[in-house]
């Protein structure tokens, strides 16, 4: 009998923002529920007002050390065959990929939803949810690296929804050997996704679905969203829509085993604003 295990990683330190752990926490109240599938919440420290300090070029790096060290010791008790994983910010694929990397081998291909191929290192950024994908590969950040034990291949990534890069995004994606294809005019077609899976005979699939791969008009709970802050201009957007992902998702688990699903980057603002309003109210607090 297969056993799925379900993480809540509220990951905020990796991405910056406090509205990660928030989202982490609405994502596990939204997601479907079923008794057979144990939910665990990963222990991550709850934000506070104290500025995150850089540490070797990366932010809070000892904190996000600790996160995914958290996640590892959890996912080694429970030993699953499937893994869903509630971020939080994209870091939190890393534990779950690499266990399920160990357990599936060469069987495993992974599908990245995302605008971004999250394969910097310190050198080029200080956020380590961008470094998680080089992470896999035995790139990215040395000290969150070391924690992979189960090294992604570069053929067992597939971008899709990647929207226009960074000069030094793509010639790191060079050097680390990974193929990719820039979908700036529409996500890469389901044909094209299913192809891969055949070619490279993966039966079996972990998604990570980052919600900034869908465009901010069509889904406002995401980076690109937040209310107040003029939009980042070195960092495209996502042009995807929910019912094309949803359609994706759909064929893809047609054709694979879908073992790991990640949803991160889930940064619900408008219910963050409402819990400030609400909590400004008095009658709140008293009896």
């Amino acid at each position: 009998m297969s056993k799925t295990i379900r993480l809540q990683i509220g990951d905020w330190q990796a991405g910056a923002k406090t509205a990660y752990y928030k989202g982490s926490q609405l994502l596990s109240m939204l997601a479907p529920e079923n008794p057979n599938q144990k939910h665990i919440v990963v222990p991550i420290d709850a934000p506070t007002d104290v500025p995150l300090k850089e540490e070797n070029g990366v932010t809070a790096q000892q904190a996000v050390l600790g996160n995914v060290q958290h996640a590892k010791a959890v996912i080694r008790k429970e030993q699953p065959d499937r893994i869903i994983t509630l971020g939080g910010n994209c870091l939190v694929s890393q534990a779950p990929f690499d266990y399920l990397h160990g357990k599936y081998g060469e069987t495993l291909g992974v599908i990245w939803f995302d605008a971004h191929p999250d394969i910097s290192n310190p050198q080029m950024f200080n956020h380590e949810h961008a470094m998680v994908v080089a992470n896999l590969l035995g790139a990215g950040d040395p000290v969150l690296h070391a924690e992979v034990e189960h090294p992604l291949r570069p053929a067992q990534i597939l971008y899709a929804g990647l929207q226009p890069l960074l000069a030094s995004e793509a010639q790191e994606l060079h050097r680390l050997g990974v193929t990719y294809t820039v979908q700036e005019h529409g996500m890469l077609p389901t044909d094209a996704i299913l192809t891969w899976l055949k070619q490279h005979h993966f039966s079996k699939i972990a998604i990570h679905w980052d919600i900034d791969v869908l465009s901010p008009n069509d889904f406002h709970a995401q980076y690109f969203a937040e209310p107040d802050v003029p939009m980042f201009a070195g960092s495209s957007h996502g042009i995807s829509t929910i019912r094309e992902m949803s359609e994706k998702l759909q064929a893809i688990q047609q054709a694979a085993d879908i073992v790991g699903l990640t949803i991160a980057e889930y940064l619900p603002w408008d219910a963050i604003r409402l819990q400030q309003t609400m909590q400004g109210l008095d009658i709140f607090t008293k009896d």
